[in-house]
C-alpha cells in the first residue's frame, strides 16, 4: 500500500503553519513544520519530502535559497511558494528555478489543496517516467542494443525524436536524457540547457544564445547570465556526478559555455 505524500510546510508565521499543517493531514498527507529556513534546510539535509510549501519571505533566510537548494539535492520534490502580493514577482521569477507554482497568501484551503494534488500528480508522472526509461535502458543494454563506456564524436546524431552525443542521449518528445549508464533526473531548463548544448557540442554558446533557446527569445548577456547560472551549475552538477567519460560541461572564459566532446581540445 503507497504511503501518503510527504509534505514539509515552511512558513515563519506560526498561525499559517498551523493552518496548512491542520487542512494538509485532513486530507491525508504526512505534514512536517519548520518556522525558519534554517529548520527547514536541516530537515531537506536529512530526509526526503514529496512537497515543500514554502514561503518566500522566511527571517533569516532566502525563501529562494531553500528551493535551490531542495532542488539540488532532490529535483523530484515539488515545491509551491506561499508569496504576498507584494513579492509575486519573485514568485513568477521563481518558477524559473524549477518551483511548481505559487500561492497568494492568504490561501483557500479548497485552493491549496488543488495546487497540492496537482504538483504531487506531476511528481508520480515525472518518476514513473523516469523508471520506466530505466527499465527500458537496462533491458536494452542487456540484450546489447546499448554500449556501455564512450564513444567517439564528431557530430551529433538526430533524429526527429532523439539526440545523441557520444554518451549522451537525449529523448526530445519524452524530455528524458541518458549519460552512459544513468538517466538524469533534469528539469525543463536544464533538459532545454543540454539539448542546445548537445545541438552544437565542442562550440562555445553564450548566455544571450542559451536565453534564447531556453526562454524563445534574446536577452541581454547581463541579464541572461544572472538567470542561467544556477541551471547551468546544477546540471553540471549531475553531469558529473554520473562519471561517464567522454563528455563534459565547461565554461569558457569570456564567452560562455560548452559541451566538450573527448575528441576535444582542451581551450
Amino acid at each position: 500500500m503507497r504511503q501518503p505524500a510527504k509534505i514539509l510546510v515552511v512558513d515563519d508565521e506560526r498561525a499559517v503553519r498551523i493552518m496548512l499543517e491542520t487542512a494538509l493531514r485532513a486530507h491525508g498527507y504526512r505534514v512536517e513544520t519548520a518556522a525558519n529556513g534554517a529548520d527547514a534546510r536541516m530537515r531537506i539535509e536529512h530526509e526526503e519530502f514529496d512537497l515543500l510549501l514554502l514561503d518566500l519571505q522566511l527571517g533569516d533566510i532566502d525563501g529562494i535559497d531553500i528551493l535551490r537548494e531542495v532542488k539540488e539535492r532532490s529535483p523530484a520534490t515539488e515545491v509551491i511558494l506561499l508569496t504576498a502580493h507584494g513579492s509575486i514577482n519573485s514568485a513568477i521569477a521563481a518558477l524559473r528555478y524549477g518551483a511548481f507554482d505559487y500561492l497568494l497568501k492568504p490561501a483557500q484551503v479548497a485552493e491549496i489543496r488543488e495546487r497540492v494534488e496537482r504538483a504531487l500528480n506531476n511528481r508520480r508522472i515525472n518518476l514513473q517516467r523516469t523508471e520506466l526509461l530505466q527499465r527500458i535502458s537496462e533491458s536494452a543494454r542487456a540484450l546489447g542494443l546499448i554500449e556501455s563506456g564512450s564513444h567517439p564524436i564528431s557530430a551529433p546524431s538526430t533524429s526527429s525524436d532523439h539526440l545523441t552525443v557520444g554518451p549522451l542521449m537525449l529523448d526530445l518528445r519524452r524530455h528524458a536524457a541518458y549519460l552512459g549508464e544513468h538517466v538524469l533526473t533534469l528539469t525543463r531548463t536544464e533538459f532545454a540547457l543540454l539539448t542546445a548544448l548537445a545541438q552544437n557540442p565542442d562550440t562555445a554558446l553564450s548566455y544571450t544564445a542559451l536565453s534564447e533557446a531556453v526562454y524563445g527569445r534574446a536577452q541581454p548577456e547581463d541579464e541572461a547570465r544572472s538567470l542561467l547560472r544556477p541551471h547551468i551549475a546544477r546540471l553540471r552538477q549531475k553531469l558529473d556526478a554520473t562519471k561517464t567519460p567522454g563528455i563534459a560541461l565547461i565554461s569558457i572564459r569570456s564567452m560562455g559555455y560548452m559541451l566538450q566532446t573527448e575528441n576535444a581540445p582542451v581551450p
